[in-house]
């Protein structure tokens, strides 16, 4: 028996790797034809469609929260921001280097900021952090890929435990090359009351391409909501959904579209939405957006032991937000079953 114990321990041990979150670097396929999505790593996550790069989840303890970077919409090629994950690119701002890729975050919980970090050059509480503890677990549905991840937030520098999290990220590529993803986060007061206070920082977020901006020196975008205002006007509004849209580099029109759904809290969300490339579906900035309500009156309370769940789409097309239905897209949405 003491013969084969280091045998046994051997086994053991290779199934608790092959258990881990190492273990979902295996090749999926969801529609054959050389299609299907594929996932490999762990820090950061890969994603590809057919082989090809979509997006990779970046999960490195060395930064302040994990983000999307890069993110391939419809023609193939990145639409957000490369600043700061890589320097050099031409007409891109080097602004706000807390704006990475496609991110969740909030500017203050329990007296902590989880928007902003370190390089920012802010500090008017102290920083928080994210910090990405494994993956849930992933799944497939035709052609959708469905990865689930935990995380905690505490603060940066005393590590004081605020909360958890439960990420479900269910990714979908069209024929026309259309990308959706269907974010749905769980934020769980497991260490006592958890209090998000009104700020217009948070919570969905995404930083353009710059030829998206409104303004800039290669600045060729235009931004609609749902309620049918435009640009500048967008801002700190009420809508169900908003979309950005311009060229791609190969010239291509292409648009992003975040779409808030009627389940969330306080549906229609406001939307920080900014001509430089910034736009956020924000539910807790109420009185940052509307100057005639009292600040605060965005506070919301999660109870020790409770939870609130927030779900996002956001959706990579082409064409404007017009060209590529977007209302429609979103009123089906809003409609599907189960959601």
């Amino acid at each position: 028996m003491n013969q084969r114990t280091p045998l046994l321990s051997v086994f053991i041990a290779a199934v608790l790797v092959l258990s881990s979150s190492a273990a979902f670097s295996q090749i999926i396929n969801a529609s054959g034809g050389g299609k299907g999505w594929s996932m490999t790593g762990t820090n950061p996550m890969e994603l590809r469609w057919g082989g090809k790069l979509v997006t990779t989840y970046q999960t490195g303890e060395e930064y302040a929260k994990p983000y999307f970077y890069p993110l391939m919409g419809p023609t193939d090629e990145n639409v957000t921001r490369h600043w700061p994950m890589k320097d050099g690119v031409e007409g891109e701002a080097q602004d706000h280097p807390h704006h990475r890729g496609m991110w969740f975050g909030l500017g203050s919980v329990n007296g902590y900021d989880f928007w902003h970090e370190p390089a920012s050059g802010k500090k008017p509480k102290p920083f928080g952090k994210i910090i990405h503890k494994g993956m849930n677990g992933t799944s497939m549905k035709g052609d959708t890929m469905m990865i689930k991840v935990r995380s905690e937030w505490q603060g940066m520098d005393d590590k004081k435990k605020i909360m958890e999290d439960r990420r479900e990220f269910a990714f979908t590529k069209k024929e026309d090359g259309t990308l959706i993803v269907d974010a749905t986060i769980t934020l769980m007061a497991t260490d006592g009351d958890v209090t998000i206070n009104d700020d217009k920082e948070g919570a969905w977020s995404i930083r353009t391409i710059p030829t998206l901006r409104l303004k800039g020196e290669v600045a060729k975008g235009t931004m609609i909501n749902s309620a049918g205002q435009t640009d500048k006007d967008v801002w700190g509004k009420r809508a169900s959904w908003v979309d950005y849209s311009g060229p791609a580099p190969s010239g291509r029109t292409i648009g992003i579209a975040i779409m808030d759904h009627p389940t969330n809290l306080r549906y229609p969300t406001w939307y920080h939405a900014r001509d430089y490339g910034l736009f956020t579906a924000n539910p807790f900035g109420q009185g940052n957006f509307e100057k005639e309500t009292e600040k605060g009156v965005g506070d919301y309370t999660i109870k020790n032991g409770e939870s609130l769940t927030l779900k996002y789409r956001t959706v990579f097309h082409l064409g404007d937000a017009k060209a590529a239905g977007i209302e429609g897209e979103f009123e089906k949405w809003a409609g599907e079953a189960g959601k």
